[in-house]
């Protein structure tokens, strides 16, 4: 046999197989990723651990024109660190899921940028990460975002695994996540069907939204209504965990009728019924 053909072959015996730690590996490259960039700096830890296919997401002049570019683009372009670091960059990984074949996850946690010298905290954030496995079997970053926290994310350790999606009634089991995604696109009670009762929202100034009571409420005190247009659905080989991203287009109670645009991530995960359910959403207002 060619040694050529080897790694070929092993690569994709090994990718047929389902890891079963492959949760566990997700968080400790998570937490290896961390390490290494508190050490090295942003730009040069992002480029190690991101995916070469990694996706970066902007707004656009309105919520149908957000586009999608190559993340490693825009992070090559940095200045890399000087070393030592006078700040540093810390996360850590808070909860999480993966598909059952082990291809393809999230995470999400808590992130603080601190000055070395002086020792204060220049900003504390919630990051949330997809990750996918590679042809190697390593784990690498596809997608990255963050919002910025109006004060310290406390409890935010240790990892727990985020909870399954509750038994929905929306849809059928043999809806395509397109369909469930397309249904939820004018909010409403639409989308609050979907929501899985364990769902979590992250906003940009505000900590983070913790279940479905907590998430529905802040759409009605903050919306008058919704409009999303999607341009990307990423799907697990499991077709059991998917994510969405796009723009949004929304009218606002408070000023009442004022107009506001932006991005917006979604995770889904398929119920015990075979049900497509959000467990994460998060959305970016654009600057």
């Amino acid at each position: 046999m060619s040694r050529v053909l080897i790694p070929i072959l092993v690569s994709a015996a090994f990718l047929a197989q389902s890891d079963p730690q492959a949760l566990q590996r997700m968080v400790a490259t998570e937490r290896a990723f961390a390490a290494a960039t508190a050490e090295i700096g942003v730009r040069d830890g992002f480029l190690s651990f991101f995916a070469d296919d990694a996706i970066d997401l902007s707004p656009g002049a309105d919520g149908t024109k957000a586009t999608i570019g190559r993340a490693k683009t825009a992070i090559q372009a940095l200045e890399p660190a000087k070393l030592p670091l006078l700040t540093r960059l810390y996360w850590e990984p808070f909860t999480g899921q993966v598909s059952s074949g082990g291809d393809m996850g999230w995470l999400t946690g808590a992130s603080v940028n601190r000055n070395l010298v002086t020792n204060d905290i220049l900003r504390t954030g919630a990051y949330f990460s997809v990750w996918k496995r590679q042809a190697n079997g390593t784990w690498r970053v596809w997608l990255d975002e963050g919002s910025a926290l109006p004060t310290m994310w406390n409890d935010a350790s240790p990892f727990r695994v985020a909870p399954e999606p509750d038994a929905g009634t929306a849809g059928t089991a043999s809806e395509t996540v397109d369909a469930a995604e397309s249904a939820v696109a004018a909010g409403g009670e639409a989308w609050r069907a979907r929501l899985s009762v364990s769902v979590r929202l992250h906003r940009d100034g505000r900590m983070p939204f913790v279940g479905r009571d907590a998430v529905t409420g802040w759409a009605a005190a903050d919306r008058q209504s919704v409009r999303e247009t999607t341009i990307k659905i990423e799907r697990a080989a499991s077709d059991d965990l998917a994510v969405a991203l796009g723009g949004y287009d929304a009218t606002l109670v408070n000023p009442a009728g004022a107009a506001d645009h932006g991005t917006f991530i979604r995770v889904w995960k398929r119920d015990v019924t075979g049900r497509w359910r959000i467990v994460f959403e998060t959305n970016k207002t654009a600057k």
